[in-house]
């Protein structure tokens, strides 16, 4: 995987390097000509500094793996994510967290570890956003045993897979071009959106995604469909994306929702092994983003409902997965100061 990890790398270094090239003075300049971006009819910018912020959510990363004739069943797994609460606490631009495991729902599904590092910023001017993610999980469970396992009953114990291993490191960045709508007044509520108002939106980035097991994750009464690919134990890519979208958030009072939509494509470099040796591969991949905010927020207090759903699709000789992301949050926030 050194050759994946290596391109991952030089081309992170290459982005970064283009993004501070440009001198202090540059920086300034453009943020000056921009000072006025919103439309004020439409975006109120709230003067609080203090924010506090508990959340409650739920994370989760499903794998779907099919043969690509699509004669055998799908074979799905699943990490065990239990309900977390967050806390954060925001000081002007600066905002720090952290959040712990509550009891899972899921405890008889077998017990996966996991890392997770989020850290990311959403600016006033042109909606421009960045993100950097860390995701490490150990241990899924078969989540359609009664499809692809011979005999298995309800009440059965389930298929507990504590070598397999996933990694999922991101860095991505987004623009949305209108002054009539803010992303701070629906993600992070420092602003606040006061009439409909919609926009194009584009977002692009590069992720190094990584699945490794001790031996094929492919249930015996399946490995017949899936010919070379039967022995799969793991592979890694690195996929650079560009994601074009919209987004629009419908406002009523104090309650808004926002929709945001982006449907892109994906170059993939892979590296994976379906028995003893290694092959190579490179494709083109469509992706797909949708976030559905639900919110009210007013003055002093805000609440807000969340859903965040993204799916990548790519193949390997005789073997099609999904990667399918989901992410459901509930929180509130008091503004002081």
């Amino acid at each position: 995987m050194g050759f994946i990890r290596l391109i991952f790398l030089s081309i992170l270094f290459f982005l970064s390097s283009s993004v501070f090239s440009q001198s202090i003075d540059e920086i300034k300049l453009k943020l000056q000509t921009l000072s006025a971006w919103s439309d004020t009819n439409y975006v109120y910018r709230f003067p609080h500094r203090i924010v506090i912020n508990p959340t409650f959510f739920i994370r989760t990363n499903t794998l779907i793996l099919q043969d690509v004739d699509k004669n055998g069943e799908e074979v799905i797994y699943k990490p065990n994510s239990p309900l977390r609460l967050a806390f954060s606490g925001s000081y002007k631009w600066l905002t720090l967290g952290f959040s712990f495991r509550l009891p899972s729902y899921l405890n008889n599904k077998g017990n996966t570890e996991s890392f997770a590092l989020y850290l990311g910023t959403q600016t006033h001017y042109a909606n421009w956003g960045l993100d950097f993610y860390f995701v490490k999980n150990k241990g899924y469970y078969l989540a359609n045993p009664e499809t692809v396992i011979e005999n298995w009953e309800p009440g059965d114990k389930y298929i507990f897979r504590s070598d397999l291993e996933t990694l999922d490191i991101g860095f991505s960045t987004h623009i949305l071009l209108s002054h009539k709508i803010s992303l701070k007044a629906a993600l992070n509520q420092s602003e606040k959106q006061l009439k409909n108002a919609g926009g194009f939106a584009i977002q692009s980035g590069i992720n190094y995604s990584q699945l490794n097991t001790d031996s094929t994750i492919i249930p015996i009464s399946q490995q017949q469909f899936y010919n070379e690919a039967s022995m799969f134990k793991n592979n890694a890519y690195v996929n650079i994306n560009v994601r074009p979208g919209y987004a629009y958030t419908f406002v009523h009072d104090d309650f808004y929702a926002t929709t945001f939509a982006l449907v892109g494509i994906g170059l993939q470099f892979q590296s994976y092994n379906l028995g003893q040796e290694h092959d190579w591969g490179a494709q083109f991949m469509p992706q797909f983003k949708f976030q559905q905010i639900f919110g009210y927020n007013s003055d002093d207090a805000f609440v807000k409902l969340m859903f965040t759903y993204s799916t990548e699709s790519y193949s390997m000789k005789d073997l099609k997965i999904r990667n399918k992301f989901m992410l459901l949050s509930l929180g509130g926030g008091l503004r002081l100061m």
